[in-house]
């Protein structure tokens, strides 16, 4: 749960940097133009055109750094446009049309299917998807420059030539209903649809994007051939194209693909519900077999566009974002919580803030609840400092900044907020958070943060032998687990990954390698499309590496050298880092501990400073183990709690051998070793593991490799060469005969 909350989306308002480290496009005269195509305006580096047959617009922008784009179509139909009967009717229909049949795409009409062919043209299954939420659904492709036509015709069919066949939604009504019940099985995400049904009681927000169950496996084929009528149409659809393109053949092909498609015959069905004021606090139990407890306090506040939106998007930093953020001082620093964050979508109508917290060992629900509310109280009586406002700022720009790296977190982000909000509030965004001032985060917090507006959500673990009655089931399932990520739609948004070769060369021939005299490995690429830079290392001090008995010491080690050094506080060392806007973690997997950090260019030098004195001088404070302890334990009964997770784990146990490192140690011994790890156990791992033979570290952004190579060195020259782990192990000698297992995980669904 600590990266458990991202925002809806981060919004760019600096846009004219990566347009003036690119080849730039000759913006076109009207006379160039298609006949059916007319220019609305520019702003901010992106330029609106306009089919003039039936008023679909699409918005260009230029990014010649790789050879790449991605072309996306935005439909104004997501959750907000159902009702009780149908509910989850946008996101089956996502999947009719991504996964199914259209005239010219699937199985139906004898063609190839929509990844068939974009896998032949280079794409994978993480740069080609379709997503649904509250207030759109999108369609979209990330592939070489060359293949853009191919782009547009497909999402052309998804526009206006799904078959929707009864046989095609039978089979993809059970991969939908799969996903329901894997959202059902998270307690976060249970409790969360809980307070947000709660919270909302008019309006169609009410359910979750992947809807009931009963509607899910319910809803007719005509059904969601009449959704699609009635929402699919060129004048209810936007199209973004970022990347690598010519803008004359690029309008062409648009109008080839899309200028055919007549508008709506009627008026496309509106959202007409306005939820009513609220008039007392709210309250809602979720009561289900687990071992962890949460809990949520929500307040309903403004849409987008709402002059106050921007404000609360400030208070929710100030809340929630980072060690230095009130909410974590107050409940994780005095261990009342474990992890706590604070989350504000962007969306077209009213919506609640919502903060959640995992009760820590020794707190109860009621500490926790009391704690949310005073820090929020407090803000609204006392307002905040100078500080926290400008840090606030800071932390929301550079997150902007650093998400316009590539092609497709450009274009997904300029699709929510033309979905959500309008693409002029896209690109001023940045700015208006400038203009917010001290009383601007104090009038807001006092305005919708009040008692009376608060929607109150517990997660309460339950007996799992107490099955509730058939009533009680079907209550739990009308409350329905959304499949909603926190900074990312219901649907697994997938991230682009298009590799290609760049025309100053390819990506071997860009890359600088440096191994210093004491080992340490440093890769080095320059890429000036950006002002950012990112960081990526490995230490060869994965979970598997940890000594016989001694199973949460890596782990442990990874989480403490952020929580004081022999020369810094944490808090001092979140000062430097979270004051910048940067981010910088380490966390083990089974292999290695992981470095990942991300931040402005001119902030390299203070990012490797703070990770050099973590990596070379932790000081294992005693009062941050407690903690760390505390949270890690949370973290093994959540994972205790997920089927997929139980699953694997039992399959390691199955195939490897006892004390093999790869064999999974499971709840109870990884719950015994935490209580056992001492502050020696973590120095005396961290002086066996931590060396610079066993560190590679890898460095990308609008850097000159030269002098980076230069600065790592200096900062880390000094540190001790160790040796790399050898990690040989005993083959796991595996059954000749299949073996097929199973087990009960009491009050899941499966």
């Amino acid at each position: 749960m600590k990266n458990f909350i991202a925002r809806t989306f981060a919004l760019l308002s600096l846009i004219t940097i990566a347009a003036s480290v690119s080849v730039r496009t000759p913006a076109l005269t009207a006379a160039e133009l298609p006949a059916n195509v007319e220019k609305v305006e520019s702003l901010g580096g992106i330029t609106q055109y306009r089919l003039k047959s039936n008023g679909m617009p699409i918005y260009l922008k230029p990014d010649h750094a790789a050879p790449v784009f991605t072309f996306m179509v935005v439909y104004h139909v997501g959750s907000r446009n159902e009702a009780p009967g149908n509910t989850g009717s946008a996101h089956l229909l996502e999947h009719m049309i991504f996964n199914k049949s259209t005239e010219n795409f699937g199985r139906a009409r004898g063609h190839k299917t929509f990844q068939e062919v974009l896998y032949e043209a280079g794409a994978d299954f993480s740069s080609t998807n379709m997503t649904t939420w509250y207030d759109r659904m999108n369609g979209y492709s990330t592939l070489p420059s060359d293949k853009l036509e191919l782009a547009m015709k497909i999402e052309a069919d998804r526009l206006a030539r799904g078959l929707i066949l009864d046989e095609e939604r039978l089979s993809e009504m059970s991969v939908v209903r799969n996903e329901y019940e894997i959202g059902e099985n998270n307690p976060y995400r249970a409790l969360y649809n809980a307070v947000i049904g709660t919270a909302i009681v008019a309006h169609p927000y009410h359910w979750s994007t992947i809807g009931y169950r009963s509607d899910i496996e319910g809803v007719t084929t005509e059904k969601l051939r009449e959704h699609y009528r009635n929402f699919f149409h060129p004048d209810n659809a936007q199209a973004i194209l970022v990347g690598d393109f010519d803008t004359a053949q690029a309008l062409a092909m648009f109008d080839r693909e899309f200028g055919s498609f007549p508008r709506s015959e009627n008026p496309i069905p509106k959202v007409i519900t306005v939820e009513p004021p609220q008039q007392g606090e709210r309250r809602t139990i979720v009561r289900r077999p687990g071992s962890i407890r949460i809990v949520a306090v929500a307040w309903m506040r403004p849409h987008s566009l709402h002059p106050d939106f921007i404000p609360i998007e400030v208070l929710t930093t100030v809340l929630g974002d980072g060690v230095s953020s009130r909410l974590y001082k107050a409940l994780v620093e005095t261990r009342l919580a474990t992890d706590v964050n604070a989350l504000n979508f962007t969306l077209r109508d009213p919506f609640p803030l919502y903060l959640v917290a995992t009760v820590a060992e020794g707190s109860d629900h009621q500490k926790v609840e009391e704690a949310l509310k005073t820090t929020v109280s407090d803000i609204a009586a006392n307002g905040i400092t100078e500080a926290e406002l400008q840090r606030a700022k800071e932390q929301i720009e550079v997150s902007v900044i650093r998400r316009r790296d590539g092609t497709y977190p450009f274009a997904s982000d300029l699709g929510e907020a033309v979905a959500s909000a309008d693409w002029k509030w896209f690109i001023g965004y940045v700015d208006a958070v400038r203009n917010v001032k001290i009383e601007d985060v104090q009038r807001v917090a006092a305005t919708y943060l009040v008692p009376d507006g608060a929607t109150v959500g517990w997660f309460v673990p339950a007996d799992a032998s107490k099955k509730p009655a058939p009533s009680q089931i079907a209550g739990a399932e009308s409350q329905s687990a959304d499949a909603r990520r926190t900074a990312q739609p219901v649907m697994t948004t997938k991230r682009e990954q298009a590799v290609s070769k760049r025309a100053s060369g390819s990506f071997a021939s860009r890359t600088v390698r440096k191994v210093l005299e004491n080992g340490l490995i440093v890769d080095v690429v320059e890429n000036r499309a950006v002002p950012t830079v990112a960081v990526r290392g490995i230490v060869f001090a994965g979970d598997s590496t940890a000594a016989a008995g001694n199973a949460a010491v890596p782990r442990l080690t990874a989480m403490m050298l952020q929580r004081g050094t022999k020369t810094k506080t944490k808090q001092q060392m979140a000062d430097l880092i979270e004051g910048r806007g940067a981010n910088l973690s380490i966390a083990t997997n089974l292999f290695d501990a992981q470095i990942a950090a991300s931040g402005l260019s001119r902030d390299l030098p203070t990012i490797l400073e703070v990770l050099a004195d973590q990596l070379r001088n932790p000081s294992f404070p005693e009062e941050e183990l407690v903690k760390a302890k505390g949270e890690m334990k949370n973290d093994v009964l959540r994972a205790a709690e997920s089927t997929g997770e139980r699953a694997v784990e039992r399959l390691t146990q199955l195939v490897y051998p006892p004390n093999h490192p790869y064999r999974a140690h499971g709840s109870a011994v990884l719950t015994a070793a935490i209580e056992a790890a001492t502050v020696e156990d973590l120095a005396r791992f961290h002086a066996q593991r931590y060396g610079a033979q066993a560190t590679i570290l890898a460095i990308v952004g609008d850097v000159d490799a030269a002098k980076t190579i230069a600065l790592v060195e200096r900062l880390f020259g000094g540190f001790p060469k160790g040796s790399r782990p050898a990690l040989e192990t005993e083959r796991a000698v595996v059954a000749q005969t299949a073996t097929k297992e199973s087990f009960e995980c009491p009050g899941k669904r499966t």
